[in-house]
Formats: structure tokens, sequence, C-alpha cells
């Protein structure tokens, strides 16, 4: 609570109105919302909430389309958790691999990273999918968009049924549609 009002949050925004009583349920939500309408606040509150209540044992996956959405929620997660002992690793091509897995090896709640970053530690047993019982895609449609659904399948196919799915994107294409219907269980 002390880092949300120290970041001068006072109202949330209409997303995090109607996402974050959702997630806390632990129910699977897509939250259809322009950039810039406080996405990365609607799932990122509620999750850290998820993570103090369960120290050690709530892990969650963040994957978004590009390197710097990736380091802009890393920097947003950190500055809410300051002082909190929850820690987050940032998987993103474009920086060194080995950086990443040295911070792996160390206990994170939280792993943000690009879908073929991920894959790749993925497949080198450096991420285990069955530790984290949340995921969240964020800004779906433009992972769609760059090609990513492969790596998205892929990743979601190693994730443990019992899970929460967090779907965020900006529209709702029937490509998406399709997707949402893929990933998650009743979504709300």
């Amino acid at each position: 609570k002390e880092s949300i009002i120290r970041k001068g949050y006072v109202t949330p925004t209409p997303i995090q109105d109607k996402a974050i009583p959702q997630v806390l349920r632990g129910v699977d939500v897509v939250g259809i919302a322009n950039t810039g309408t406080g996405k990365t606040g609607a799932f990122l509150i509620p999750l850290i909430n998820k993570s103090i209540l369960s120290p050690r044992t709530a892990r969650t996956m963040v994957i978004v389309p590009t390197r710097e959405l990736a380091l802009q929620i890393d920097m947003e997660l950190k500055s809410l958790t300051r002082g909190l002992r929850i820690f987050s690793v940032c998987c993103v091509g474009g920086a060194s691999i080995g950086k990443q897995i040295s911070e792996l090896k160390h206990p994170n709640e939280f792993i943000i990273g690009t879908p073929g970053r991920l894959k790749d530690l993925i497949e080198r047993k450096m991420i285990k999918l069955n530790e984290f019982d949340t995921i969240v895609l964020d800004e779906a449609d433009r992972m769609l968009d760059m090609g990513f659904v492969n790596d998205m399948r892929f990743i979601m196919a190693g994730m443990p049924a019992a899970r929460q799915t967090l779907f965020f994107s900006a529209t709702l294409s029937p490509e998406i549609e399709r997707l949402i219907g893929e990933f998650l269980k009743t979504p709300v």
C-alpha cells in the first residue's frame, strides 16, 4: 500500500478497477484496453499481493512482445516491491543471456520476458514452467502481429494445467479470440 501511495496512485483506472478484483479471486482474466490505460498496474498490483501472501511459492511469468516493454514492466515491479524481498528477472534478447542465466539461479517470484528469449531459456532448462502458477500475456495482439504465436503456444503448452492466466490486448480480433479460447479457462 505504501508503494502504491508513493507512486501517487489515488484512483484506479477503469481496467484496474475491473481487473484487480478478478485477479485477486484467482480466475483467468481477459483485459481489453488501449496502451497507456494502466494495464501493467492491473496485473502487477494483485500479483504482488499474491506473492506477499504466498512467499516463495507464488511465481509469475509475464510475456511481452518487446524488450522495451519487458524492461518497463520490470522497473515498475521493482518500484512497487521496494523493500518487500520480491525478486524478478528480465529475460530479453539483445541482452547478455549469461547474466540472465546467472540471475535465474536465484529465487525469483517474477520472470518478465519476450517469447523468443523465454523459449531459449526454457529449452536450456534454466526456466521450469511447472514452477509457475500464474502467466500474463501482455499486449498479446502485438505478439501475434510480430509472429510470436508459436513461441507463445510452446510456453503455454509447458505451463501447469492448474494456473491463472491473464491476457491483455488492445484489440479483440478473431485471432485473439481463438488464442483466448486456446489458453484460458472460462475467463472473466
